[in-house]
């Protein structure tokens, strides 16, 4: 009887013991981070300017179509310093068609940009302002995104008014000289 009480007391605190040095040595639960959605740009190449025009092939092209807002916009040298990339922060506010990304945030890349004094431009890239909305027609290829047909892929949710030089009847009055 005695063995056995002293089996039970050196047992318990061994096997307490041993439960209390596994829950410490466990890793710590991951928290999963929410890296944006990659969307890297390479021009319309290959794409026709007729239809590239009609919104009804973009949408029948795209996977994705969302509407957001532009919430960064910054370029910089690549690492080899032989190109500017312009890396434009996206916030999905909604999805018009396509199943929701597990985060809203999108980061696009395009070529060219401007840093410092040097400007370098690429034909057919979209070119993004901070705080403007947008519409997105976004197709996804071997596990990437592209915009579809480049810059014909990115529309505009803003109306942009843009004021007049002068009302006709005062430019007239200018040019007649009274």
């Amino acid at each position: 009887m005695k063995s056995m009480k002293l089996q039970r007391l050196i047992f318990i605190p061994v096997i307490a013991s041993l439960l209390v040095m596994a829950g410490c040595s466990a890793a710590p639960p991951t928290v999963p981070v929410e890296n944006p959605v990659i969307i890297r740009q390479s021009g319309g190449a290959g794409a026709n300017l007729a239809e590239c025009q009609d919104r009804d092939y973009l949408s029948s092209m795209a996977d994705y179509i969302v509407e957001g807002t532009v919430t960064g916009v910054e370029s910089r040298w690549n690492e080899e310093n032989t190109g500017i990339y312009t890396y434009s922060d996206f916030t999905v506010t909604a999805y018009i068609k396509g199943t929701p990304f597990p985060t809203n945030t999108i980061q696009i890349v395009t070529p060219g940009g401007t840093v410092g004094d040097i400007t370098q431009g690429v034909e057919d890239q979209p070119i993004f302002h901070e705080g403007r909305r947008v519409r997105l027609y976004m197709e996804k290829v071997n596990d990437e995104f592209t915009i579809v047909c480049g810059r014909f892929g990115v529309e505009g949710l803003e109306i942009q008014a843009i004021p007049a030089p002068c009302a006709l009847i005062e430019c007239l009055t200018r040019q007649v000289g009274r």
